[in-house]
């Protein structure tokens, strides 16, 4: 998703998020000229504009052949996933503003990520820190809300977070600072990644805002409902390569669906190991949070661990990567008796030559649940 072509585009990078994802976020980070350009573009409109109106008002036109003002875009028509009435939890993770450092970017919250570790089109934003992430930082504000939302609603003076398809572990680690901030210092982290390099990122991450790898579970593996094997592509450079999935065996053969999402990327690949679901959740008794970017299995996973998710965890973020895994996972969880506390669907370009609804996806998608039987709405203090 970091690279440069269509198809890594499409795809919502576990750290940039939803900057993930990223056609929505990361081309916000576009070249400096192309920015030039469309800024020129848009005075050179905008000056067409004036001129036509000062000739119109110059000239006796009949007043109902004068043009009426452009009307201004309905709520309908901007799809944030959030609202106004959203931003207050913000408000509770007020602290002193984060010291910048070279060599890292630093969140509103605190959180230092290794500049080395992010792809090359943020590499810019090195030694700086973001303000508050509305509409985004790295990440989408939606996403950040439904984050922020379950730390709010920790209990007993613990947070215990899981991340799937974790990369660099990017929620975990703003999971443990965002926390502390609220004097919560029992912290439960599981964070799961197939990639090697990627991982070794995590792992960077964590004792880059001092937090011990080993006093936490990071395991290097993919997760699926079954335990089992699968082939991971070999990837040279982990910070530019997000968004794949493993490419599953099935009945002596490849798993086509895998195969076609992945394309020509499983010519090169590494054994990985699959781990269930289920054996992660039955880790805690009570999950605060569980973060899902698993580039096309969300809705699988979900199906075949309701019954766990029902009585374990209290709040999921969840990424989607097409129009139909949205339905899915809201047909899921919705007949689990969730809420649907934020969404924004994918973002998705018809194309009859790609053999799959997810090779369509532009911008991944975000939905943000709440399980009524564990926690309820948080409200503003």
């Amino acid at each position: 998703m970091f690279m440069l072509t269509r198809r890594q585009r499409r795809i919502r990078s576990n750290i940039a998020r939803r900057v993930g994802r990223f056609l929505g976020v990361s081309d916000l980070f576009t070249t400096t000229q192309e920015l030039a350009q469309q800024v020129q573009s848009l005075d050179a409109g905008l000056n067409s504009c004036k001129a036509s109106m000062q000739r119109l008002s110059a000239s006796p036109a009949a007043p109902d052949t004068m043009p009426s003002a452009l009307p201004s875009a309905t709520p309908g028509e901007i799809y944030s996933g959030y609202s106004a009435s959203d931003l207050w939890v913000f408000d509770i993770f007020s602290h002193e503003p984060p010291t910048p450092m070279p060599g890292f970017v630093t969140d509103f919250l605190g959180t230092r990520t290794r500049t080395s570790s992010l792809w090359d089109g943020v590499r810019n934003l090195d030694g700086q820190v973001m303000g508050r992430p509305i509409p985004h930082d790295l990440f989408e504000a939606v996403e950040w809300v439904g984050f922020l939302k379950a730390v709010a609603t920790a209990r007993d003076g613990r947070f215990a977070i899981m991340e799937l398809g974790a990369g660099l572990g990017p929620w975990l680690v703003a999971g443990a600072v965002a926390a502390r901030l609220r004097r919560i210092n029992d912290l439960r982290l599981v964070g799961v990644e197939a990639d090697p390099g990627r991982f070794a990122l995590m792992r960077q991450h964590f004792l880059d805002n001092d937090l011990d790898p080993e006093k936490h579970r990071l395991i290097c593996a993919a997760v699926g409902v079954e335990k089992g094997h699968a082939r991971w592509p070999r990837i040279t450079n982990p910070p530019n390569a997000a968004g794949h999935r493993p490419v599953r065996e099935v009945g002596g053969g490849l798993d086509q669906g895998d195969v076609a999402y992945m394309q020509q990327a499983i010519e090169d690949f590494i054994d990985v190991e699959i781990v269930p679901f289920e054996d992660l959740l039955l880790l805690e008794p009570t999950w605060d949070l569980v973060h899902i970017d698993v580039q096309g299995w969300e809705s699988k996973l979900c199906a075949g661990c309701v019954q766990a998710l029902n009585s374990r965890v209290r709040w999921m973020v969840i990424g989607t990567h097409s129009r139909a895994i949205d339905g899915e996972v809201i047909e899921v969880l919705h007949g689990a008796g969730w809420v649907l506390e934020q969404e924004k669907p994918t973002r998705f370009r018809f194309d009859p030559a790609q053999a799959s609804l997810e090779l369509m996806t532009e911008v991944d998608g975000v939905q943000v649940w709440r399980n009524p039987r564990l926690s309820e709405s948080p409200q503003p203090p």
